[in-house]
């Protein structure tokens, strides 16, 4: 095994808050357990609805000013490093922010990958997490996220692939391992069914009510990685609470109070690459020593 002090560890996100609604837990377990954490944000958050006097109470000039400060909050909590791209924040599909020309989702899919390519060869991580194949609940940046780290995972460690770039001039970095963040499909059914008991619609979820529930979720079988986080639930109700303009608590707040904490405490993953791997209970396990 790679001894911790040694073990460098990279999330990329698409948006400010998805590293604490969704890997909070993790990030925080593994900064605490010595390994180096880093946080790679691709968008501005700048879509979606906010509060005017919430932004105009922050002293941030704009929406995506905000989000910053906030992304900076929750990383200095969570004990991550923190890296962002330029890229617009896209909005859900069909949403007019999908035709920005600054937008992650009209930016050329090469441009994307080289510049993931730049911040996992400074970083030099051995695992890498980031958004499963379908963005979670199909998010056009979530979606084109997950693709753009599967390309950079091993583009990263070739010389060659990509010869006329700004990356190119830094040393590669093959990554070890590449795993996707996943909900059990389990877990959804619950959460599916109390939302109906409290009279809500799973297909119209989230602040805007535009997140369908019901095509969430991966089989249970599928999952390699379970981490039972409940020792790191705290902090990451602390980051999640810095993202203030998202809601500042991510899902839990709908749950029964015993329940959401209980859901919370695991945060699941499926390794994608390399591929073929059996279930394990750390995303470092069976590593070997890197000199």
């Amino acid at each position: 095994m790679i001894p911790a002090a040694g073990r460098r560890l990279l999330g990329i996100f698409a948006h400010p808050d998805d590293e604490s609604f969704g890997t909070g837990g993790t990030l925080a377990k593994y900064a605490r357990g010595g390994v180096e954490v880093h946080v790679c944000t691709v968008t501005d958050g700048a879509s979606g609805t906010y509060d005017p006097l919430e932004l105009q109470a922050s002293g941030a000039r704009t929406l995506a000013d905000l989000r910053r400060q906030e992304l900076e909050c929750a990383c200095h909590v969570l004990g991550a490093h923190l890296w962002t791209l330029n890229y617009r924040d896209s909005g859900m599909p069909g949403s007019p922010d999908n035709l920005h020309p600054e937008s992650l989702l009209q930016s050329p899919m090469d441009k994307v990958v080289v510049d993931l390519v730049r911040v996992i060869r400074l970083v030099r991580p051995h695992v890498i997490i980031t958004h499963e194949v379908s963005g979670g609940y199909n998010h056009p940046d979530h979606v084109k996220t997950s693709q753009a780290v599967q390309q950079a995972f091993y583009a990263a460690g070739d010389e060659t692939s990509l010869p006329t770039s700004s990356a190119q001039s830094l040393t590669a970095w093959q990554p070890m391992r590449l795993y996707h963040l996943v909900v059990p499909r389990s877990s959804i059914r619950w959460f599916i069914f109390l939302l109906w008991l409290r009279g809500k619609d799973a297909r119209h979820f989230g602040n805007n009510r535009d997140i369908d529930l019901t095509r969430v979720g991966v089989p249970d079988h599928q999952i390699h990685v379970r981490l039972h986080l409940q020792a790191y639930l705290k902090v990451k109700e602390q980051a999640s609470a810095c993202h203030r303009s998202q809601g500042g608590h991510g899902t839990i707040m709908h749950w029964p109070a015993f329940l959401g904490r209980r859901a919370m405490a695991y945060e699941h993953f499926i390794q994608v690459l390399p591929p073929g791997a059996r279930r394990h209970r750390d995303l470092f396990e069976g590593l070997e020593e890197i000199l």
